[in-house]
């Protein structure tokens, strides 16, 4: 006999539960792969509790998040999380994507590949956290927007009551066929601005490879661009969404496996034990040459990709350039 969808959402938020009675701070995603299903699933569990699952009116959702004030931004893949505080003020639909720009927040979100989202109320030794979640096909996270403590709340609880779905139920379908554009197809959209297209080539076949570098010189790297505080672009990203930093970075921590920036404004957190090691890769655009470093995981797929910054005049910076090609490098792939 078939068990009821409600039924098995049932089982499984009290899996859940059980799990966080044995492992009180596991994080949901680490949950939901202990449990073998999807983070959006294992959330939706808890809808009539903790969560409202929302209407995937994705533009006008967006939207609404501008009236909010500062948000944190969080877009992440397996192996890198990028997080930015800041506006989502010019909300621009721009074929397959919505370009979100604003006072230190940059995005191009894939919307084709997303699926459900949810209001989610998080209890936290610091009281409750609010967030707005975005989930793709495969039930994986894609990007999340948390309240920060100058947001309006108000206008929060307002967003969620408008953009409220009817479907409240505790269990979420997923469809079955499913398929993730990858980077280079993205870059390929003439659908994008010129600086995003620019930005995503280094992902593409028109990047060549120069050499590759170990995690001790991209640490070396980073502490070299910290101490000069050049500008760079840091670019974190998966199928649904990618996410941009523009600007220097300064604070650098290492916690157990991760790689930290801890900047006010910006958080890059990095598995280094993840990390294959680091490609430095040339091309050139519209007569310009391009030098970017691409973070790849075993699998060869990137983590997370930075470029010097680019003037329209000057090209890129020559300062970066001089940095990137004079680390060690431990040959081509």
């Amino acid at each position: 006999m078939t068990k009821h969808p409600v039924s098995i959402a049932d089982t499984l938020k009290q899996a859940w539960q059980d799990l966080r009675a044995d492992h009180p701070h596991m994080r949901i995603r680490d949950a939901a792969a202990t449990l073998g299903v999807s983070e959006a699933e294992l959330l939706a569990t808890d809808c009539g509790n903790l969560v409202i699952r929302l209407r995937e009116h994705w533009p006008a959702l967006l939207g609404a998040v501008g009236t909010l004030g500062p948000v944190m931004a969080l877009t992440r893949n397996a192996f890198a999380v990028h997080e930015k505080i800041g506006l989502y003020e010019d909300i621009c639909p721009c074929g397959d994507f919505i370009l979100i720009t604003g006072h230190h927040i940059e995005l191009c979100l894939s919307t084709g590949v997303w699926h459900s989202s949810f209001a989610v109320i998080e209890e936290t030794h610091l009281g409750p956290r609010h967030s707005l979640q975005f989930f793709d096909t495969t039930g994986e996270a894609v990007h999340k927007i948390y309240l920060t403590e100058h947001a309006d709340a108000g206008l929060y609880r307002r967003l969620v009551d408008i953009f409220r779905a009817d479907d409240q139920s505790p269990y979420l379908a997923l469809p079955t066929d499913s398929t993730k554009p990858a980077l280079g197809a993205i870059a390929s959209s003439q659908d994008l601005p010129e600086h995003w297209q620019r930005l995503l080539l280094a992902n593409t076949p028109e990047a060549v490879l120069a050499g590759r570098i170990a995690t001790p010189a991209l640490r070396e790297l980073m502490r070299q661009l910290a101490e000069l505080l050049l500008p760079i672009q840091v670019l974190v990203g998966n199928p649904g969404a990618m996410q941009l930093h523009d600007g220097p970075i300064q604070n650098l921590k290492i916690t157990g496996p991760w790689f930290n920036v801890l900047d006010q404004g910006f958080n890059l957190h990095l598995n280094e034990m993840a990390v294959a090691g680091a490609d430095i890769v040339q091309l050139t655009y519209k007569q310009r040459d391009l030098t970017g470093l691409l973070v790849r995981d075993q699998n060869q797929q990137t983590i997370l990709t930075i470029v010097g910054q680019f003037d329209e005049a000057d090209g890129e910076s020559a300062l970066w350039r001089d940095l990137l090609l004079a680390l060690p490098v431990i040959g081509p792939v």
